[in-house]
């Protein structure tokens, strides 16, 4: 059977979901419908999960998995007029900055199973996984630049890592929407396969590793990403000074502005 907690801050309903669908594997999923939205409460419930499943030895393998229209969207946009004040600005990009790391240093394998629409902080989160399996239905993008600002949650080299500074820089510079093809053929998926097939591949993956040695598959991630994590956390500490700067700009707040306005923005470049 398979069991299933389901957790929650206070004065908040919605958080993370979490289940295990087979022995040695656990699954979680963003639990904040209608698209999976990021709020700093879901943030620091995902940090938790993450954090308590490196603690877990009967947890060998994770699947990051998605709802039916959504991975996850991206942030709240509702709280970003918060971030225009620096001491909230800060708070915030340090619960996202604990978020991403607990999920980049897993010593376990990571397989985001990602359907629907992956935007933004959730691109961010599919970025930070092991591998990365999508249903063809699925939408990519970091459209931050198109609210004045950037991913603030390690996304930046998580995609360089993938894809390269090239191609990066490309889709940062744009926000382009990626439909799952065109994520592949860049190096930013692993596979891809039929909605229908999505939670069955992601599983049967996630079986097959959760059934090798479990210690051995911990030394694997740690040596492999024993360099990178150290570069991670060292990027970090210089986005983080510029995630609040950059909230505190003209352009942060037009952009935001321009978003629920639905018109299109005006850059000062300030």
């Amino acid at each position: 059977m398979t069991s299933t907690s389901q957790t929650s801050s206070a004065g908040d309903s919605n958080g993370v979901r979490i289940t295990a669908p087979a022995p040695g594997v656990a699954r979680i999923s963003i639990d904040n419908p209608p698209l999976n939205v990021l709020t700093q409460s879901v943030r620091r419930e995902l940090g938790d999960a993450f954090l308590s499943f490196n603690t877990r030895r009967d947890v060998r393998c994770v699947v990051f998995g998605s709802a039916a229209r959504a991975f996850c969207a991206g942030a709240d946009l509702a709280e970003f007029p918060q971030r225009f004040d620096p001491v909230i600005a800060r708070q915030h990009v340090e619960n996202a900055h604990r978020m991403i790391v607990a999920l980049v240093e897993l010593d376990v394998p990571v397989i985001a199973a990602v359907r629907g629409f992956c935007f933004g902080g959730g691109c961010e989160l599919a970025l930070g996984c092991s591998t990365r399996i999508a249903a063809r239905s699925t939408q990519f993008g970091l459209p931050e630049i198109d609210r004045g600002v950037w991913p603030g949650t390690g996304g930046i080299v998580l995609l360089e890592r993938l894809v390269g500074p090239s191609r990066a820089k490309r889709l940062l510079y744009s926000g382009v929407r990626l439909s799952a093809e065109q994520a592949l053929s860049l190096g930013l998926v692993d596979e891809v396969v039929d909605d229908e097939s999505l939670d069955g591949r992601a599983l049967e993956l996630a079986t097959q590793y959760a059934g090798k040695a479990g210690l051995s598959i911990r030394t694997i991630t740690q040596l492999i990403d024993r360099d990178f994590r150290t570069g991670f956390r060292d990027h970090l500490v210089f986005e983080r000074e510029r995630f609040v700067e950059t909230y505190q700009t003209h352009d942060a707040r037009e952009g935001n502005s321009a978003f629920f306005e639905k018109r299109k923005p005006q850059w000062r470049h300030a």
